[in-house]
């Protein structure tokens, strides 16, 4: 029988907030996470972290005043995959989101999020610019890159998703304890690394959930800045997917049933 979404107002909800030299928004970013959080959530953290920013990220963080706050301050740039990493080390509660610090992503998919991990009691729950009910104003290039790899991942991996990258995602506590100690991609691979280190310690029940993203409004890149960020983006990104694949093969894949959903309300589960 699904959990009463209701009780998941008592449980201690923990959230992750990477950050990279937001100085000119952090404040208001985390102002209006708050109001979002506090409005549902009685029981909560929010656990900045900063990689390694060069602005007045740092200075403005320290002086944001709230008992649920804990900020961790990187010395030096690793990259988001380290900074949730981090996160992650110092989460307490029983369950466990990260939201990119951009705030492209509402804070108010919080409150949806823990909804849906509550009527279907799943492992994982993600955003999804591919589910059906998703708002998406996304460049054509961008969306290309996305395609094609989405397509590298069915081929290389058997993670049941549509869409690894959307930087929102809900745990459970024993998914994020299970992975951690196994997690080394610092960058652009690291979702995909979290979703198959999870499938190899048997948390594969995963939900995709729709979002609502403005990328046209998110970003002020010049178009040739963008598509040279695009270029290097992808790259990496392939460098990091073909490592871990290189590494998934050798770890031995717990048998456990698949079980695959999408928040319309349509689950389809097959023994693996």
């Amino acid at each position: 029988m699904a959990q009463d979404p209701s009780d998941f107002k008592n449980a201690k909800l923990s959230i992750i907030v990477p950050v990279f030299n937001e100085a000119s928004n952090i404040l208001s970013n985390l102002n209006m996470l708050l109001t979002e959080v506090e409005k549902h959530f009685s029981n909560f953290e929010v656990i900045v972290v900063s990689d390694g920013s060069t602005d007045e990220t740092n200075t403005r963080l320290l002086s944001f005043r709230h008992p649920g706050m804990k900020p961790i301050l990187v010395e030096r740039n690793a990259g988001k995959g380290n900074a949730v990493r981090a996160g992650f080390s110092r989460a307490s509660g029983d369950y466990i989101l990260f939201i990119d610090g951009g705030m492209e992503i509402h804070p108010k998919e919080i409150r949806i999020f823990m909804g849906l991990m509550a009527l279907y009691q799943c492992d994982i729950v993600i955003g999804s610019k591919r589910h059906p009910q998703s708002k998406i104003y996304y460049p054509l290039h961008r969306r290309a890159l996305s395609s094609l790899f989405q397509m590298l991942v069915r081929a290389l991996f058997q993670v049941n998703v549509t869409d690894t990258q959307v930087g929102i995602k809900l745990f459970r506590k024993p998914v994020v304890d299970a992975i951690l100690p196994y997690l080394e991609v610092n960058r652009y691979g690291f979702d995909l690394e979290i979703l198959s280190l999870a499938k190899i310690k048997g948390f594969d029940y995963v939900l995709e959930a729709p979002i609502r993203l403005d990328y046209f409004y998110s970003n002020n890149r010049f178009v040739s800045r963008e598509i040279l960020h695009v270029f290097k983006v992808g790259l990496s990104l392939l460098s990091d997917t073909l490592k871990l694949y290189a590494r998934v093969r050798k770890l031995r894949v717990a048998p456990a049933p698949t079980v695959a959903a999408t928040a319309t309300g349509e689950i389809q589960k097959r023994a693996s």
